[in-house]
């Protein structure tokens, strides 16, 4: 009885060793890297640089179907091409469809970070581009990248993008103060007196930023009929003016100094300070000129 107990355990051992199911199966090689290839034979195909990133653009944007995986590694490889890729994006940029240039400026502002500094400011050209061709996204990642790097040449596009779609005008009025151009004085000024009532104190503090020509409509609004307005203008211009300000602050005191008693004890202490200044520094001068005895 004990040895048959034991043969019969090991014939079911040896069922089991030698079942179908459990069988060893023969090792696959890894799945091919088709992206990788697609990759290599671009840039195979290409010869120079011009050619290798023209042949990426058209892998990342295709003007038919695109493979997502493809077109993902080309976007990868032309950002890592840094400088050398700025002509065929703007070229993109201007040619592909519009639901795909929100990724040419993700991929262009990509390169910007792989480019040599001395070169990096090229890729501005683009980034204005895209404020006149690109979609919503693409022009709000090019304001954002704008209020970085400023140029005056991107005052205007960046108005028509904000008037074509309303949607874009607060990141525009809030992004003009922090560029600091004089010529966007009179869209802020027509925004701070027509605009939406959200928008207007972000129109105020931006033509304050600015400075200098900018205060003017500032100073213009602290004459308006609507106490709003002027209280607007008062409380804006309050840590920008300067001494060449003065008379339209006394003006304000004098015609519309009930318009917030607080506001206007502010602007007061203000105005002494600079008299001060002016004093203390006529004094200064006429101590240092030359005496005649």
């Amino acid at each position: 009885m004990r040895f048959f107990s034991a043969l019969v355990l090991a014939l079911a051992v040896a069922g089991v060793a030698s079942a179908p199911g459990h069988s060893a199966e023969p090792a696959h090689d890894p799945a091919p890297d088709r992206a990788g290839e697609a990759i290599v034979q671009a840039l195979a195909a290409g010869g120079d640089l011009a050619g290798q990133a023209q042949n990426l653009v058209s892998l990342a944007w295709p003007t038919g179907n695109r493979d997502e995986v493809i077109a993902a590694r080309a976007r990868l490889e032309l950002a890592n091409f840094g400088n050398r890729a700025f002509v065929a994006l703007r070229a993109a940029l201007n040619t592909v469809r519009l639901a795909y240039t929100e990724e040419v400026v993700t991929t262009t502002l990509g390169a910007r970070r792989a480019s040599s500094p001395e070169l990096a400011y090229e890729y501005l050209a683009s980034v204005i581009d895209a404020l006149w061709v690109g979609s919503h996204g693409a022009k709000v990642l090019a304001i954002q990248a704008l209020a970085m790097d400023h140029s005056p040449v991107a005052v205007n596009a960046m108005i028509d993008s904000a008037i074509d779609d309303p949607s874009l005008a607060p990141q525009v009025v809030e992004t003009l103060g922090v560029m600091r151009y004089q010529q966007a004085r009179f869209y802020l000024e027509k925004v701070m007196m027509e605009g939406p009532p959200a928008l207007r104190p972000v129109a105020a503090s931006s033509l304050a930023q600015i400075g200098g020509g900018a205060l003017g409509p500032l100073k213009n609004a602290l004459k308006a009929p609507s106490r709003e307005a002027r209280l607007l203008a008062a409380r804006s211009l309050l840590p920008a003016a300067t001494e060449y300000d003065l008379g339209a602050i006394y003006e304000y005191i004098e015609k519309h100094g009930d318009d917030d008693p607080t506001l206007t004890q502010s602007l007061k202490l203000s105005a002494a300070n600079f008299e001060k200044a002016i004093t203390a520094r006529d004094a200064n001068a006429a101590a240092a000129s030359p005496k005649n005895f």
